[in-house]
C-alpha cells in the first residue's frame, strides 16, 4: 500500500467512520433519553389516574377530563382510556380519541406496560396498566402519548449530525489530501535520492526540507551522510592513487636496475650492487605494503576498548622512542601522572603513540629534544609531543594526516604514520592536530576521552 493510500485510510477515512459510528451512538443514546422522558410522564399520568379512579362514588373516572386546561398547556396533550371488568370501554379522553374499543383487564398486569404503536397520523408511546377497585373488582387503564415531537426533534438531529458529518469529512479529507501529498513528496524525494546512492552518485544531494520536523532530521542526517560517503570515497580514491604512485616508484627503480644489468655481461661486484638496490627497493615496497595493511586493518576492524592505564603504554612507547633517538643523539623527555583512566584499545594507542615519537625523531636536529606530555584535559587526556625541528606551515596542518601526504619529500617516509594517529583517535571518539610550537618546531596533540566519557564512534 502506497504511503499517500495509508495516511488517507487511516487520516480520513477511519476518522471519518469513527465520527459517523460514534454520532449514531449518540443519536440512539439521545432518543432513548427521549423516550425514558416520555415514559416518565406516561407513568406520572397513570400514577396520578390510578389513586383517582374510585375517588367518586357514582363510577370510576379518569382524572384527565378534569383537566380542561390540559390541552393548552401540552403540544400533545396525552391520551387516556378506562375499561371495566367485561373489557368494555367506560370512558375515553378525548372522546374522539383514538383508543382500542375493548381492553380485557385479564390481559394486563399490575405492573405498567410501555410500547410503541404505529397510528395513521404517526407514532404514540402506549401504557397500559390493571387497577382494582375497593370492591375488587379489575379494571383496565390505557394511555397514550404521541410521539411527533420526539421523531421531529430526532429528524432534526440526524440531519443536522450528518450535514456536520459531510462537512468535517469534506474538510478532513481535503486537509488529509493535502498533507499526504506533501508528505509523500517529501518522502518521495528521500527515496529518489537514496536510487541515486545506489546507482553511485554521491555528489547528489536530497531535495531542501525546512518543515523542521522528524523527517527533515532524517533528511539532514541523509545529506550529511552522502557528504560522508562522497568524502570517503575520495578519500579512497586518492588512497588508491597514491598508494600506486608510491608502488610504481620502488617497481620502475628495480626494472630500470635489472635492464641495466642484463645489457651486457657484469662483473660479480655489478650484479651484487644491482642485486643490493633491488633489495633496498623491496624494503622499500615491504614497509609500504605494511603500512598500507595496519591503516586497512585499523579502519577495517572494531577496536576492542577497555578501561585502563595510559601510563604504562606511554612509558613503554618513550623507551622504544630514546632507543631509537639515540643513534641520531635526540634526547626524549617525559612529564606523565602516575595514572591516567581511559578507555582505550591499547594496541591502537600504541601504535599511534610509536608513529607521532618516530616523526618527531625523524624531524628533530641532531642533538635535539623531544618533549612527551600526557596531561589531565577536562574530561579526558592528552598526548602532547614537542620537537624542535622546521615545524609544520599553517597551510600543512590538515594536509599531513591525509594518507601520502608528506611535508617535507627530502625526509625518508611513507605519509601513512600521521594518518593512522587520526584514525586511532577518531574512533577514540577524540581528536589529533598540531600546531606550532613556543619556540618553534612542532606540536603534536593526541586527545582521548577519560574513563566516564561517551565512547566514539
Amino acid at each position: 500500500m502506497k504511503l499517500r493510500t495509508r495516511l488517507l485510510l487511516f487520516g480520513a477515512v477511519v476518522p471519518t467512520v469513527l465520527l459517523v459510528v460514534a454520532s449514531v451512538v449518540a443519536g440512539l443514546v439521545f432518543e432513548r433519553a427521549m423516550l425514558v422522558e416520555h415514559d416518565r410522564a406516561l407513568m406520572g399520568q397513570a400514577a396520578v389516574e390510578a389513586v383517582s379512579l374510585f375517588d367518586r362514588a357514582a363510577a370510576p373516572h379518569l382524572h384527565m377530563i378534569d383537566s380542561p386546561l390540559e390541552s393548552q398547556v401540552l403540544e400533545h396533550p396525552p391520551q387516556g382510556a378506562l375499561y371495566g371488568p367485561d373489557g368494555a370501554r367506560i370512558t375515553a379522553y378525548p372522546e374522539d380519541a383514538d383508543v382500542p374499543a375493548r381492553l380485557l383487564p385479564s390481559t394486563v398486569t399490575y405492573e405498567a406496560t410501555l410500547s410503541t404503536e404505529g397510528t395513521a397520523t404517526g407514532r404514540r408511546r402506549v401504557l397500559v396498566l390493571r387497577v382494582d377497585d375497593p370492591q375488587g373488582r379489575p379494571f383496565a387503564l390505557w394511555l397514550s402519548a404521541p410521539l411527533d415531537r420526539h421523531d421531529h426533534e430526532m429528524q432534526a438531529y440526524w440531519r443536522i449530525s450528518g450535514l456536520a458529518l459531510a462537512v468535517v469529512a469534506a474538510l478532513v479529507l481535503l486537509a488529509q489530501l493535502a498533507h499526504a501529498r506533501r508528505l509523500a513528496s517529501r518522502v518521495g524525494n528521500l527515496g529518489e535520492h537514496m536510487r541515486q546512492l545506489r546507482a553511485g552518485r554521491l555528489d547528489a544531494r536530497p531535495a531542501p526540507d525546512a518543515v523542521g520536523d522528524e523527517i527533515a532530521e532524517l533528511r539532514d542526517a541523509i545529506s550529511e551522510t552522502t557528504i560522508q560517503l562522497e568524502a570517503a570515497r575520495q578519500a579512497q580514491d586518492r588512497l588508491v592513487a597514491d598508494a600506486a604512485h608510491e608502488l610504481r616508484t620502488p617497481l620502475a627503480s628495480m626494472h630500470v636496475g635489472i635492464d641495466v644489468a642484463l645489457r651486457r655481461e657484469r662483473s660479480p661486484e655489478e650484479l651484487r650492487a644491482c642485486l643490493a638496490d633491488v633489495r633496498h627497493e623491496l624494503d622499500r615496497l615491504a614497509d609500504l605494503a605494511t603500512r598500507l595493511l595496519d591503516l586497512a586493518t585499523l579502519r577495517a576492524s572494531p577496536l576492542q576498548r577497555r578501561v585502563g592505564d595510559l601510563v604504562p603504554l606511554l612509558l613503554e612507547a618513550v623507551d622504544a622512542a630514546r632507543a631509537a633517538g639515540e643513534p641520531h643523539g635526540v634526547l626524549v623527555e617525559l612529564r606523565a601522572p602516575s595514572r591516567a583512566l581511559a578507555e582505550h584499545a591499547p594496541v591502537a594507542i600504541r601504535q599511534a603513540l610509536d608513529n607521532l615519537l618516530a616523526n618527531a625523531i625523524k624531524f628533530s636536529p641532531p642533538r635535539g629534544q623531544v618533549s612527551v606530555v600526557l596531561r589531565e584535559d577536562g574530561d579526558g587526556w592528552c598526548f602532547t609531543i614537542t620537537d624542535r625541528g622546521p615545524g609544520v606551515a599553517k597551510s600543512e596542518r590538515e594536509a599531513i594526516f591525509e594518507p601520502f601526504h608528506r611535508a617535507a619529500h627530502d625526509v625518508p617516509g611513507k605519509g601513512l604514520g600521521l594518518a593512522i594517529v587520526r584514525d586511532v583517535a577518531q574512533r577514540h571518539g577524540g581528536r589529533a592536530w598540531v600546531d606550532e610550537a613556543e619556540g618553534g618546531g612542532a606540536c603534536f596533540h593526541l586527545r582521548l576521552p577519560g574513563e566516564g566519557s561517551p565512547r566514539g564512534a
